[in-house]
């Protein structure tokens, strides 16, 4: 017999029509009454101070409303460090800054007057890289960062280009590492990328003639975006109404707020007119976010046995221009860096570096797929030195019942098992011996062990409103965002399952707006299925419970005597006695006309319990619920090329609870193409005068179908959980973060040379077996 009724089924998800017949709107789509249109001019140098801008020649071209610059600004933003400025004010820090924008009545007039702005400036040193911009002498980017506002907790170096330091210690590393029999190291390269989603950022922003301000966005954190524009116009929150319509793609780099304080900056001096701007193609490249920017430098001590022992790491993050959507990937890429292991000893500390490039935020896995790339590929070459299996030393050390993280946190079976996933993945992939080198092609399998939790803020919550229909229907409405997961198939599955009511009688909100959705903090570190879905089975209960009450005064006996089966509440022992939902929905009706009971509707929220900020040592309820999981690889190498070819790739991952399998498959498909793309294609890059040289699709080489690998085997393991719905726990952003180190411990089998930055691309392949 099933255990769930709708879980565990793959259903066709409810925006699947409209998305596939081209109906679903997106912000592009939007078009409103006395709509203007902006371009924004981007300045000629990563690093200068602003001597000066003429607009005149701008303000006299065809249908130009309005010249717009920082010149007047005193706002600063951001939810961790306030350190962006919606439009630079006098020094320009990166080459997609914001330095002066046209309002016209089209979208062409705009881009046509912005031509003709001109501004003098005086270059300053550029660095793209946070080794240069922290060596001595370096030239300040924010010379007055020590007057920022930030988080406690927060904070940098006076005097330099470190906007935070963050330091994790557990046990004595030092002592550790003096004891330890074995002690490997490196360093390892997790470049600068870019989330490159189909859509592009955009916003639309109208200041009322009332004094409220209308916002749209594509972006996943309406609420964040209500606040700040609330708090920068000194304005109260209620008067600020942010709708998100379809979402093309996020990856990341839609969270947190980007773009909208630099669109509302310039609505702001058109009062009673909507402004729209979208961003290029190149402007998403160079004006948003971007992603990585990662040099980890570790050391590993073990003993001869294989038991770990010490771990410490180095870590310098190349920010960018602004540090408030950096800083946390930054400590997210500490504090997880020890993967799914158990370390006695844990020195971890990050410096997050201010350059001269595109501010870094979210990219999917937020800071846990560059830890893992480093300490996975210590991991082997670890066995390597210890002429060691490298199952057996990883299963030796895996994290599990009783034991504590870098982080101090006690594990417990309830939160999964490492050792299953990776015994799958061993049968998948390494039972018996690979292919033999050939004349065409060398041959590689890899493996990496993955530790995945999420990542958001302590008093991030998801909440749900649910409302019950007189004809058996019900409808969810919530503040997560869908951008291509499959949020809104989720929402219906666990509703439906909660509430006994058919996942197609559930219509999920297909927007979101902050004047009637409930407030979630944002939609990130996979926290949805695992917060949101605790929020549904709470709403669901308590509209269980209101259906009881209205029917125990319909039927004169207790609740505690009734029953729930998703169309009637009926007497436990005498299920003929019963009050249907319709007879229940707005209140019981007597015959006489007297209703009596309540309108059935709810709301409830869920966040992860004792989630909490690091302590004096860095350490704290900094993931709660983990996901763990393992990816392997088997490749070829072709010998005239250097071309890698991904034969086979195989993923597990103890998802507590499986919701849609058909969904959770391409979950994880989609995620390792991306880690794919990580590892043998993506990176931004500079000349050395900050310009990034390949902000398009024709030029950021991203993997496609042909790259794809020849064979992709999912399998998931069901250990449930105790605090997701049913069981489940999250799986957006894991299938990213173990792709890089199993494919690069494959290309070690393979021709054995260890690579530690990335991408390794033909070109490097064929370089190193030149020099054979």
């Amino acid at each position: 017999m099933a255990k769930f009724k709708y879980i565990g089924q793959s259903l066709t998800r409810p925006d699947a029509i409209s998305k596939a017949i081209g109906k679903a709107q997106y912000l592009d789509d939007i078009r409103l009454p006395g709509l203007l249109h902006t371009a924004i001019l981007h300045p000629d140098f990563a690093h200068a101070e602003i001597l000066s801008i003429d607009v005149s020649e701008a303000e006299a071209m065809p249908g130009v409303v309005k010249v717009v610059t920082g010149k007047d600004s005193t706002i600063l933003y951001g939810d961790n460090i306030r350190d962006i400025s919606p439009m630079a004010v006098d020094r320009v820090r990166h080459i997609g800054d914001h330095v002066a924008a046209v309002i016209a009545e089209t979208k062409h007039q705009a881009q046509e007057a912005v031509k003709k702005i001109t501004v003098k400036y005086a270059p300053l040193p550029v660095y793209t890289d946070a080794r240069d911009a922290i060596a001595p002498g370096a030239v300040l980017i924010h010379p007055k960062a020590d007057t920022y506002w930030h988080l406690p907790g927060l904070g940098g170096v006076p005097g330099t280009n470190i906007a935070n330091v963050y330091t994790l210690q557990k046990g004595d590393v030092a002592k550790g590492l003096e004891e330890s029999e074995v002690v490997v190291e490196g360093e390892f390269v997790y470049p600068h990328g870019s989330c490159a989603a189909i859509e592009p950022h955009g916003a639309i922003v109208r200041f009322n003639e009332d004094g409220t301000i209308d916002a749209w966005s594509s972006s996943i954190c309406p609420f964040i975006i209500r606040d700040d524009l609330a708090h920068a116009y000194h304005r109260p929150s209620a008067q600020v109404r942010v709708r998100i319509p379809e979402v093309g793609g996020c990856f990341g780099y839609k969270s947190d707020i980007t773009v909208e304080q630099t669109v509302a900056w310039i609505a702001s001096h058109v009062p009673g007119r909507p402004v729209k701007w979208v961003a290029s193609r190149r402007e998403d490249f160079t004006s948003t976010l971007i992603g990585h920017g990662f040099r980890h430098r570790m050391r590993i001590g073990a003993q001869k046995d294989g038991t770990l022992v010490a771990i410490q790491a180095d870590i310098l993050h190349s920010t960018g221009a602004f540090s408030d959507t950096g800083v946390h990937v930054c400590n997210a890429a500490t504090h997880n860096c020890t993967g799914p292991y158990e370390f006695p000893n844990a020195l971890l500390q990050s410096k997050c570096v201010y350059t001269n490039t595109p501010p870094v935020g979210a990219f999917r896995g937020y800071g846990h797929q560059e830890g893992h790339f480093a300490v996975e590929r210590l991991m082997d070459i670890l066995a390597r030195k210890l002429n060691m299996d490298p199952f057996e030393l990883r299963e030796k050390n895996y994290l599990g019942q009783g034991k504590k993280n870098a982080a101090g946190e006690r594990f417990y079976s309830s939160n999964g098992s490492v050792r299953e996933c990776s015994d799958i993945i061993k049968k998948t992939l390494f039972t018996g011996e690979k292919p033999m080198e050939d004349d065409e092609y060398y041959y590689g399998r890899g493996f990496a062990a993955v530790m995945k939790s999420p990542k958001g803020a302590p008093h991030s919550s998801k909440s749900c409103y649910i409302k019950i229909n007189p004809d058996g229907s019900a409808n969810v409405n919530m503040g997560g965002a869908e951008v291509g997961q499959g949020l809104r198939m989720a929402v219906q599955q666990i509703a439906g399952e909660a509430l006994q009511i058919p996942p197609e009688k559930i219509r999920v909100y297909p927007e979101i707006d902050t004047q009637y959705c409930p407030w979630e903090w944002q939609t990130i570190g996979s926290m949805f299925t695992t917060q949101g879905g605790r929020a549904i089975i709470r709403a669901a209960k308590k509209i269980i419970d209101m259906l009881k009450e209205n029917a125990s005064k319909a039927l004169l006996v207790p609740t505690d005597m009734l029953e729930w089966d998703g169309k009637k509440v009926y007497l436990r022992h005498d299920p003929a006695i019963c009050a249907t939902i319709g007879q229940l929905a707005h209140g019981y009706m007597t015959e006489t006309g007297i209703t009596v009971g309540e309108v059935v509707h709810a709301g409830a929220d869920a966040r992860l319990p004792r989630y909490s900020n690091p302590d004096v040592n860095g350490q704290g309820g900094l993931g709660v619920e983990y996901t763990f999981g393992a990816q392997g690889c088997q490749l070829r190498i072709e010998k005239k090329t250097g071309r890698i070819l991904i034969d086979h790739f195989a993923s597990s991952f103890d998802v507590g609870t499986v919701i849609n399998p058909k969904q959770i498959r391409g979950q994880i498909v989609g995620g390792v193409m991306m880690g794919l793309g990580a590892s043998l294609y993506e990176v931004l890059q500079y000349d050395e005068n900050g310009n990034i040289l390949n902000p398009s699709y024709a030029k950021y080489r991203f993997p496609g179908f042909k790259e794809a690998p020849g064979k992709q085997t999912v399998e998931c393991v069901e250990n449930p959980g105790e605090i997701g719905p049913f069981g489940a726990r999250g799986i957006g952003e894991h299938p990213v973060v173990g792709v890089a180190p199993a494919v690069l411990n494959a290309i070690h089998d393979a021709i054995g040379v260890d690579f530690a930055e990335l991408p390794v691309t033909p070109e490097k392949i064929r370089a190193v077996l030149k020099q054979g």
